[in-house]
């Protein structure tokens, strides 16, 4: 398999290492008590921004992946239930937007299906989307995760608001697409056929319209399209188990050799209590582990000189076993990357974007428990 990063993954790599700083920007403003009505504000709508900027990068990575063949899924027991409604939370403020209500149609039992829990949310989230793009402001639109009669599905029904707008041309590829449909939507049929499942349109009357996806029952028979690499990797055997000190006594190392990156992740973990060392580059830091003895390397992957990965090798085989080596991954959080971290000897996995407060959730949790952990 070529591991070497298409197009848009470079892009997707480049757009991260921009909007990091920023993130972190944020976090330290909250932590220096920047709270005043105004600024809480300001950084809210930041947030909402970064959100949206690094959930665009990731679905045209996605379509990418999708378009040449290397898309690929991690199926397990899901609740659909539970992905349904963390779809219809992180979009409520778009709803809210357009003065849209969702209204879910509770089962009477849990519905579970066999899914890839990350990506089956994409899909989800893809279907609410384009809902609320064709349905009128301050309509209703309905939700509802069943058992079915042939399995596990979600349904989202909406009003249309321009009929001439709804039909097939949602799915096709994103070079012949239709003006106004959602590239997601392609994606999110070929997640759904990976996980032996589908994702149709169904016009119900001339104003209104129904996207089903359909689902795998729990315990189904076959092979789901997942590569045996792309596993996702057990927790580290020779790594600590622990969540290792508090804050205020856990040493932390940073390589990455953007200067801008380096200091405003070293001021918030700083204001957040860790005692933090830096170093620009693998050699720097192969001193700076001797002489401060981190408890935490969080390392970049695209350094000058030795890289990240050839650099967590390295500090598996010299340091202590029991430092936690995270991944700053500035790359789209895919199966490629996951697996290439875990290879490497990373116990963990960021996104370089998601800010120092996501670092620190992270670190409350043992190492390698998350396998490495795909934080976004």
């Amino acid at each position: 398999m070529d591991d070497r990063p298409s197009l848009m993954r470079g892009l997707a790599h480049e757009l991260r290492d921009a909007l990091s700083p920023i993130r972190a920007a944020i976090d330290l403003l909250r932590l220096r008590n920047f709270d005043t009505e105004v600024s809480r504000r300001v950084a809210e709508k930041v947030d909402r921004g970064l959100d949206c900027a690094l959930a665009a990068v990731d679905a045209f990575v996605a379509a990418d992946q999708c378009e040449n063949g290397t898309l690929t899924v991690e199926v397990a027991p899901n609740s659909l239930d539970q992905i349904l409604e963390s779809a219809r939370t992180a979009l409520a403020p778009l709803f809210a937007g357009r003065s849209q209500r969702v209204e879910v149609a509770r089962s009477t039992r849990a519905v579970e299906a066999m899914a890839d829990a990350a990506k089956s949310l994409r899909v989800v989230s893809a279907m609410l989307e384009q809902a609320s793009a064709v349905a009128p402001p301050r309509s209703a639109i309905e939700v509802h995760a069943a058992a079915g009669e042939s399995g596990p599905e979600i349904r989202v029904r909406f009003p249309i608001e321009t009929p001439d707008s709804v039909g097939e041309s949602w799915f096709e590829s994103y070079s012949a697409r239709a003006r106004g449909s959602r590239m997601a939507l392609r994606t999110a049929r070929h997640v759904m056929k990976l996980q032996r499942g589908s994702l149709d349109l169904a016009l119900r009357s001339a104003g209104a319209g129904e996207l089903v996806a359909a689902f795998a029952p729990v315990g189904a028979a076959g092979v789901f399209a997942r590569p045996e690499d792309a596993r996702p990797a057990a927790a580290n055997d020779g790594g600590s188990t622990a969540t290792g000190p508090g804050p205020a006594r856990t040493r932390i190392l940073i390589v990455e050799d953007s200067t801008e990156v380096r200091s405003i992740y070293r001021e918030a973990l700083a204001a957040l209590g860790y005692t933090v060392s830096e170093a620009g580059n693998a050699e720097e830091a192969l001193r700076t582990t001797v002489e401060a003895a981190p408890d935490v390397a969080l390392i970049d992957i695209h350094l000058p000189g030795m890289n990240g990965y050839r650099l967590a090798q390295t500090l598996k085989a010299r340091a202590r076993s029991s430092m936690r080596l995270v991944m700053l991954s500035g790359m789209t959080l895919d199966d490629t990357t996951l697996r290439l971290s875990r290879n490497a000897g990373f116990d963990d996995c960021i996104d370089k974007a998601a800010g120092p407060k996501a670092l620190h959730a992270l670190l409350q949790t043992p190492s390698g428990s998350h396998g490495p952990a795909a934080y976004r």
